[in-house]
């Protein structure tokens, strides 16, 4: 028997069921919405983590719901709705765990999950691309949305040229010249592993394709974009035992292994051929995120957050019960396309964070400012914002207060100096079971509260968000 209470935090990971329209006046708004902070906030996650009684066996698991917060001038308005994949549509129907997931095999046995991928929930992360909304996931194709009322349209192929159950990451790269769209997926090939490379034209159809072997299934959740060149860190964490989980005796949860002796290296491709053109050791850590990247004459520079070790996915299991988070280091990483120099130090911080994020008008360009989430506190859930300048060393953070937990933080652009503008953020607060859409002043010295849009209900802690202007 479990003695141990449930923290309070985990209430946030409880199902929301209702999808619901709805405006919130600006009387109703705590603060000011400044005039410069008109588009949609979007936040997608997990609307629910348990179906018929039984929870999914890890928080990547849970049906992708995308929320959205306009602001106009009388205040903004708010929707919600579940993507509706096969896996959300035939367990809806069911009111009961079906299918095979990331953290969990379907119930029925060897011959229920036997050569079965796990079900795409789309939650991961949120982008917009052309006239469509992009629910990511991990495993298999995004799920397209209509921006206007998130009503789900479908698989997105990219005309045909991503196949069925090609992965696909949950994190790609808008290059702020072309208006392309990269992304990149982790497969066995003909001759082993390998790096899928997408080149998506700003129409929607896949321009081309690339690719690079690795020694292992590494797993590459995101990667990092400059103007010419596109970084990923071929991590110590990858999935072993294939062939037990094609068979269905073990799920890919149990697959994935963190040895360091595999070592650390960062492949470096060239965007104009999408061929690997370096390749550098690293001293092995884990890594899920990163910040700007920029070329400054030899060196490719890239802000990251860095975990010595992969006991983070341990708190992602049972995580409606005993989930804490754990927090990483911000780095820099600078490599030398030159000589073959690698770099790496600690940014200074006042506290662990991830989620790094960036002023995305310097994307690939010369920057100095990166704002992450933060735990303020060691335990629990994360609770603050934090501001880092490179450059100065200069920190600041902004706590939410007590019983109240942030995800992921989007920067609203307001003035021309990088980082004028606003952090816009989903918090919950414990003590009404319910959230508040938060716009933080980012110049200011504690990252000061600007307003404040309350919702009714909860949004369950979740992934990543996006923010999409007006036109």
């Amino acid at each position: 028997m479990d003695n141990n209470p449930v923290p309070d935090h985990c209430r946030g990971f409880e199902n929301l069921e209702r999808e619901v329209s709805l405006r919130i006046a600006n009387r109703e708004i705590r603060g000011k919405i400044p005039d410069a902070v008109r588009g949609t906030f979007l936040r997608i996650g997990p609307g629910r983590s348990e179906l018929g009684g039984r929870t999914f066996g890890h928080w990547f698991d849970g049906d992708g719901m995308v929320h959205a917060l306009t602001f106009d001038e009388q205040g903004a308005r708010y929707r919600n709705r579940f993507v509706r994949t096969p896996k959300y549509r035939a367990e809806t129907a069911a009111g009961q765990i079906k299918k095979r997931s990331f953290g969990h095999n379907a119930p029925g046995g060897i011959l229920a999950n036997i050569g079965r991928p796990p079900a795409n929930a789309a939650n991961t992360s949120i982008v917009q691309h052309g006239d469509r909304l992009l629910a990511q996931w991990e495993g298999g194709r995004p799920w397209a949305l209509d921006p206007h009322d998130l009503k789900t349209l479908g698989e997105a192929s990219f005309g045909g040229g991503l196949k069925p159950f090609e992965p696909f990451s949950a994190h790609g790269h808008h290059h702020p010249d072309s208006g392309r769209y990269y992304n990149h997926g982790v497969s066995l090939g003909r001759h082993g592993p390998q790096v899928n490379l997408y080149q998506i034209g700003p129409g929607g159809r896949m321009e081309r394709r690339g690719r690079f072997p690795l020694p292992r299934l590494t797993f590459l959740h995101g990667s990092a974009m400059s103007k010419r060149h596109w970084l990923f860190l071929e991590q110590p964490v990858a999935m072993t035992g294939v062939t037990k989980m094609m068979l269905g005796l073990r799920t890919v949860d149990q697959c994935m292994t963190h040895n360091p002796a595999w070592g650390m290296r960062a492949h470096v491709i060239d965007l104009n051929s999408l061929e690997r053109t370096h390749t550098f050791e690293l001293d092995p850590f884990v890594v899920f995120h990163f910040g700007n990247a920029r070329e400054i004459g030899d060196e490719l520079i890239v802000e990251l957050v860095r975990f010595p070790d992969f006991t983070v996915n341990q708190g992602l299991r049972d995580f409606t019960r005993h989930y804490q988070n754990d927090a990483g280091e911000p780095g820099q990483l600078r490599l030398n396309l030159r000589t073959g120099k690698q770099t790496y130090r600690p940014l200074p911080h006042q506290a662990g964070c991830e989620f790094p994020t960036f002023d995305n008008r310097y994307q690939g360009e010369r920057s100095r400012v990166l704002f992450n989430t933060a735990l303020a506190d060691q335990g629990g859930f994360f609770n603050a914002v934090q501001r880092l300048d490179t450059e100065s060393g200069h920190t600041a953070l902004h706590r939410m207060g007590p019983g109240r937990f942030v995800s992921e933080a989007v920067f609203v652009p307001e003035g021309e100096k990088e980082g004028d503008g606003y952090l816009c953020a989903a918090v919950y607060d414990v003590n009404t079971h319910c959230s508040e859409i938060v716009l933080l002043d980012a110049r200011s010295e504690n990252l000061e509260e600007v307003a404040a849009v309350p919702l009714p209900h909860h949004i369950p802690h979740g992934f990543h968000c996006g923010w999409v202007s007006p036109g």
